[in-house]
């Protein structure tokens, strides 16, 4: 009986200890050492990442104030999710479905409050 509790706990025991080891490996592990550069999938892609995962995270990162923005400032976000719109369709498949929804959304929401703003003075 003893060795059987051993034995499930043991199992258990060891799959913790591995996956605390694990995350303690890679935390450890140097930027840039094998390919495992933190959020850097590939070297060429780095660039191109960059540049529209700026654009999209100021975008995208003012929806929580939408209600407070001008009608101008929310014309000028829902411009820029247009323009970003062709740089997120051109990634591959599984970014280019996470953040085109992400952006779609985005653009929805500050879309929405212009029209309601619009259909609120309209009365």
């Amino acid at each position: 009986m003893r060795e059987r509790r051993r034995s499930q706990g043991g199992a258990a025991g060891r799959l913790a200890r591995g996956a605390v080891a694990a995350a303690a490996l890679l935390a450890a592990w140097p930027p840039g050492v094998g390919g495992l550069a933190p959020g850097a999938a590939r070297a060429e892609e780095a660039p191109v990442e960059e540049a529209w995962k700026g654009e999209f995270a100021d975008v995208c990162s003012r929806t929580q104030d939408a209600m407070t923005l001008s009608d101008a400032e929310l014309k000028g976000l829902v411009q820029r999710c247009d323009a970003l719109k062709p740089r997120v369709e051109a990634l591959g498949e599984p970014l280019r479905k996470v953040y085109l929804r992400r952006l779609q959304v985005c653009r929805e929401l500050y879309q929405f409050v212009l029209d309601s703003r619009a259909a609120g003075a309209a009365r």
